[in-house]
């Protein structure tokens, strides 16, 4: 029997068996359009012949050279069977203990895939934070006025309620003890699992300078940093944001709406350098000033100055700038400590394979804490995506994850700005097309016939025809011959 194909969905990462793609993702909903074939990026031995599938509505596992019909349980159509292998059959009860540790938009993406694929499991979600589940991707816009406190919730509390899942918050897991799959509070108490999803996110890097710990400094990671910044920043306030990434531009533009003084330190020559070439952060620049950021470029900060509070900031080149608070925005870590001590394997994240299990075999991890294929994302997309895989892979649902185009987004500050792939060329070999005008600029670059990556400032039409085209490898020989203007371009990705 000849081996069926593996179809990757490129917007969530779901990987499909069978010899067509699934007519939609059963993780994002995406159409049929958006999967492309997909191999395995490491070569291993030749799996088994497929002679089982699972129902990915009810688990109901078919034997057979091809799925049946419809499934007899639930009556899902073909299309909803996934190949399995024999080690990934579901066996025992469909009710089990589960805890997810991590109150994330991955934890709570797994807690709602787990509840809707098994009804009857039992889960037990822990958070270090005292609030509900929320948004963080919407702190900044908070920080702006943009939207009150009471929307930042994923959901209410009634929504954990009703789905009988057992919220504790405010509180950290002291450590894991696998052999007994049990998790200890501090105080000692022990909750006991079946299976464990880690998805304890990450916490924000503080640079070794000098006075970071002054009165006035702040990061941005929780509701209750953007809390203690609003409290303190008045208007005429002066602002220094230490860090010209996506957080620290919408930081610098939150904090601008608030009438803020703010100056945004960046150590490159232009804004976003791992997301965009010079005319794009120049582009970029242009549009952050407009709305009443000062950009300092090429500022390397040797410390921050003050007695108890904050004062200023001394940079490496013998200036000062005075300063009434300091926000970094200087990255994040994962929060690795407890599956570290719990002796599973770590390199930067902790080490996930295809169906986001680590190397406790009861034991999943998603989100920022969790490194697939030697990446860690740190994305809301793939934290999500990645949530409800780790969560249907807990109660049994076969489910792999294969991996995200690697891409840039930022809709915030008044403008939209995608970065996908390379777009900076090495030599000659490569093509390059761009067009810059007032507050737009694009930028797409071919090798060989094929798109390698694009950048697109002011055209959120493009942005997911182009991240198709790159990651299906589509062919664009016959109008690469014609010298096509970014418009011809444009035209035939739509």
């Amino acid at each position: 029997m000849a081996r069926t194909n593996l179809w990757r969905c490129l917007v969530c990462g779901y990987i499909h068996s069978g010899d067509s793609a699934p007519d939609f993702c059963p993780v994002c909903g995406s159409a049929k359009s958006d999967f492309e074939i997909y191999a395995e990026p490491v070569a291993a031995a030749e799996e088994p012949k497929v002679n089982r599938w699972q129902c990915l509505n009810c688990n109901y596992v078919h034997e057979g050279s091809e799925p049946p019909g419809i499934c007899p349980v639930c009556g899902a159509e073909k299309e909803q069977f996934q190949a399995i292998q024999e080690s990934e059959i579901i066996v025992g009860s469909s009710s089990m203990k589960i805890v997810i540790v991590g109150g994330g938009v991955a934890g709570v993406s797994a807690a709602e895939s787990i509840r809707k694929a098994s009804p009857d499991s039992e889960i037990t979600m822990i958070c270090t934070e005292t609030e509900l589940p929320y948004y963080r991707l919407n702190l900044t816009r908070y920080l702006a006025g943009e939207i009150s406190r009471d929307t930042l919730p994923l959901h209410p509390e009634s929504w954990f309620l009703e789905n009988r899942i057992n919220l504790i918050r405010g509180v950290s897991v002291d450590k894991i003890l696998s052999e007994k799959k049990t998790i200890v509070l501090p105080g000692g108490k022990e909750i006991i699992y079946e299976k464990l999803v880690l998805s304890t996110g990450s916490h924000p890097y503080i640079p070794p300078l000098q006075g970071t710990s002054l009165e006035g400094v702040f990061t941005l990671r929780t509701s209750e940093d953007a809390d203690q910044i609003l409290e303190r920043v008045k208007k005429g306030c002066r602002v220094v944001g230490i860090g010209g990434g996506i957080l620290g531009l919408e930081t610098a533009g939150a904090l601008a709406r608030q009438g803020a003084d703010i100056t945004l330190l960046e150590s490159h020559n232009w804004l976003m350098p791992r997301q965009l070439n010079q005319k794009g952060g120049d582009v970029l620049e242009r549009h952050i000033k407009k709305i009443g950021v000062n950009i300092l470029k090429n500022a390397h900060t040797r410390e921050i100055q003050g007695d108890k509070k904050v004062t200023g900031i001394a940079l490496q080149d013998g200036r000062t700038i005075p300063a009434d608070m300091i926000v970094l925005a200087t990255g994040v870590r994962p929060n690795t400590s407890l599956a570290r001590k719990a002796g599973i394997e770590v390199n930067n994240g902790i080490i996930v394979d295809n169906h986001l299990r680590t190397s406790q075999p009861d034991i999943f991890a998603a989100g920022d804490v969790a490194e697939h294929n030697g990446l860690v994302y740190g994305s809301w997309a793939a934290s999500q995506f990645q949530g409800s895989i780790a969560g249907l892979n807990a109660v049994g649902i076969s489910t792999r994850f294969g991996g995200l185009p690697r891409s840039n987004t930022v809709k915030a500050l008044g403008l939209d700005l995608t970065s996908i792939g390379k777009f900076d060329p090495e030599d000659g070999s490569y093509i390059v097309i761009e067009k810059e005008g007032g507050n737009s600029y694009v930028e797409f670059v071919f090798r060989d016939g094929r798109m390698l990556g694009a950048i697109m400032i002011g055209h959120p039409e493009l942005a997911t025809p182009a991240k198709k085209a790159i990651e299906t490898k589509t062919d664009f020989s016959a109008l690469l011959k014609s010298n096509p203007s970014c418009a011809d371009v444009a035209e035939q990705l739509r």
